[in-house]
């Protein structure tokens, strides 16, 4: 009885992605997408918080503006792209549309009356202290979390970019995959589900995990370009393994 009800969930699960069509992936990946950027904009944020205390005490938020102007000048060492005509265009309309809610929200009003109450409170009793050094501290949080939406943003652009030599490394490493499975299969080779699965596990996890480290990437002068080159032949060589391992018969 309990190896029925092991079975049944499992059973279901793969009837659920069986019954999802394109549409549903579409979809999926559309959410995963929104999620992965807005998860990476908020671990940006937090390393950079982290660091004002630690990595960079005398930069506080302009380390993360010091970032985006960083990313910035990268985009201009390849004014063209097969996707976009004008990337230095396209990267500005991408961190205007990030940094619009901070802008409808009036950030920059916001900071300049947080930062001149807490002057104003100097040298006054020790409520008023703490008072001042929680609003200092609080500008500079929300200053970088502005200056990371505009880097996630850029780098998100970035990547776009980089989508047709993203799909040239999937469609090698699905053709090395392909070949090498042919060549198990009239070679003798043995079936290994072992390495199947864990590969097509791994393929998810350098597409998903490998992108959300690329947005929230901290330190600078590394070009974002070269770590999207960096994980799509790292996804490239785990889909190779994933195909070359699977069914030798269908």
């Amino acid at each position: 009885m309990s190896a029925e009800q092991n079975r049944r969930p499992s059973e279901q699960r793969s009837q659920q992605e069986r019954a999802r069509g394109p549409i549903g992936w579409l979809l999926a990946l559309a959410l995963g997408l929104i999620l992965t950027t807005i998860g990476s904009w908020i671990g940006a944020t937090l390393i950079e918080i982290g660091g004002m205390y630690t990595l960079w005490p005398e930069q506080r938020a302009q380390h993360a503006r010091a970032g985006l102007i960083e990313d910035y000048g990268y985009v201009r060492t390849f004014p063209r792209s097969l996707l976009v005509r004008d990337t230095q265009a396209f990267a500005r309309d991408m961190a205007g549309w990030a940094a619009w809610p901070f802008s409808k929200a009036r950030l920059a009003d916001q900071l300049a009356r947080m930062r001149t109450s807490a002057q104003t409170s100097a040298g006054a009793s020790r409520g008023q202290a703490i008072r001042q050094r929680v609003l200092t501290e609080a500008a500079d949080w929300l200053e970088a979390s502005y200056y990371t939406a505009q880097d996630t943003a850029v780098r998100l652009a970035i990547a776009f970019y980089g989508l047709p030599a993203f799909a040239m490394a999937i469609c090698i490493g699905l053709v090395d995959g392909l070949v090498r499975r042919d060549l198990r299969k009239w070679s003798g080779g043995r079936e290994s589900s072992f390495v199947y699965h864990h590969a097509k596990r791994f393929t998810g996890w350098f597409l998903a995990v490998g992108f959300a480290a690329y947005l929230a990437w901290p330190f600078g002068g590394l070009n974002p370009a070269y770590l999207v080159l960096l994980f799509a032949a790292a996804a490239a060589m785990s889909l190779s393994t994933t195909v070359s391992s699977f069914k030798k018969y269908l």
